[in-house]
């Protein structure tokens, strides 16, 4: 039997929030679907769906929602589930077919090369609010299954993470290669980067640990003072960290926000994203491509 190619599977998260880690989550890996035509698949595992509401139309989600076509589905197979109910079965996991939206195919690829988003849903905040640990563990056994069939279908599986050590982000880090970690030049933010790395390297029995990547986010373009510079330098030449961060990043700005009046990927703004930031990005996307594998 030929042996299945390698497919990253990586987790965007920093256990502090406000570091930009759904919009990176879907605009860096939009320019690497572009850059190197592989086949991805974003997840909203935030109970926030910050990703989900900048990404689907309100009236998209509330049909698939309604059809049991998000997150929930995977977690849990019934729809009559309470909040502080699972239903714990194994049964009617569903196909990613079933719930993915595709938003870009690249025309005349064979197979289709795609890059398709599952929506995330408000009713995954009930795993945090639970202690049953047999349930739960039928639960995460349902997300490892799903992840694992996905895997023959996309050559890259991104999850958007919440901010926390919460049952969701113990799933995620469980089928995870690699932790992309998004960091501003604050202290708040990097010392969500070190009670990161100290949760998943010290305390956190999974095998084999995911890779740290760490990406700089939100460096002023101009004038970005002595203290940035100091905390940035600190974290390039860190005995942990400095190897694992990348030398590109992404500078602060207002074109990659999500907008009241806007629905999808920011860099697909044509009138309102540069040039030379969609340029950025791709730097960014390229390095990144070349840590995880990607050829």
């Amino acid at each position: 039997m030929a042996k299945k190619p390698f497919v990253p599977v990586v987790a965007v998260l920093n256990m502090k929030g406000g570091v930009g880690k759904t919009t990176l989550s879907a605009n860096v890996f939009r320019r690497l679907y572009y850059e190197k035509e592989i086949s991805t698949l974003l997840l909203d595992l935030d109970p926030q769906f910050n990703l989900t509401q900048s990404l689907f139309k309100r009236d998209d989600y509330e049909d698939r929602k309604s059809k049991f076509k998000t997150l929930a589905s995977v977690l849990d197979h019934s729809t009559k589930s309470s909040l502080l109910e699972i239903s714990s079965s194994h049964q009617d996991l569903p196909k990613v077919d079933d719930i993915a939206r595709m938003f870009w195919h690249i025309n005349k690829s064979n197979p289709r090369i795609h890059l398709d988003a599952v929506p995330g849903d408000f009713d995954l905040v009930k795993y945090s609010l639970m202690d049953d640990n047999k349930k739960l563990g039928v639960v995460k056994n349902r997300f490892i299954s799903f992840i694992e069939s996905s895997k023959d279908k996309y050559g890259l599986i991104v999850l958007d993470c919440n901010p926390s050590s919460s049952f969701l982000t113990v799933c995620a880090l469980t089928v995870c290669t690699h932790v992309l970690v998004p960091v501003k030049l604050d202290k708040y933010s990097v010392l969500g980067l070190e009670m990161l790395w100290e949760f998943v390297n010290e305390r956190l029995p999974i095998a084999p640990k995911p890779e740290f990547i760490i990406l700089i986010n939100g460096l002023k373009r101009s004038n970005p003072g002595n203290a940035a510079l100091e905390m940035e330098a600190e974290l390039r030449g860190h005995a942990i960290f400095g190897a694992r961060t990348l030398a590109n990043s992404v500078r602060e700005t207002a074109q990659l926000k999500a907008r009241t009046d806007y629905t999808g990927f920011s860099v697909d703004r044509r009138t309102s994203v540069s040039g030379s930031v969609r340029t950025e990005l791709n730097k960014v996307a390229e390095e990144l491509g070349s840590k995880l594998g990607l050829k």
